[in-house]
């Protein structure tokens, strides 16, 4: 089971609505080795990214966002279907 709490999905769609009635994207947040931010049009939503705060010293868990590439370079494959969004068909009834 995946679940995620609303109040981050609130603040996400919160953001994406500001950002884009101001007719930007949302930026990958994977942050280069060599220093700055990707920059491309952010894809996917990560509830927790882990990552190393101020001066390296502290590591924190918040929402980040990534663009496909940087995530699938980050899980090690493609990014999987995102099964809540998909349909199910059960069996038809007769209804007669």
């Amino acid at each position: 089971m995946q679940y995620i709490d609303l109040d981050i999905v609130r603040h996400a769609a919160a953001i994406l609505a500001a950002v884009e009635e101001a007719g930007q994207n949302i930026g990958c947040e994977y942050e280069q080795p060599e220093g700055g931010l990707c920059g491309q049009p952010a894809a996917y939503l990560v509830p927790d990214a882990t990552r190393a705060g101020g001066g390296g010293q502290d590591v924190e868990r918040r929402p980040a966002m990534f663009c496909r590439e940087h995530l699938e370079e980050m899980l090690g494959h493609a990014p999987e279907e995102q099964p809540v969004f998909r349909r199910v068909v059960g069996p038809e009834r007769d209804e007669g």
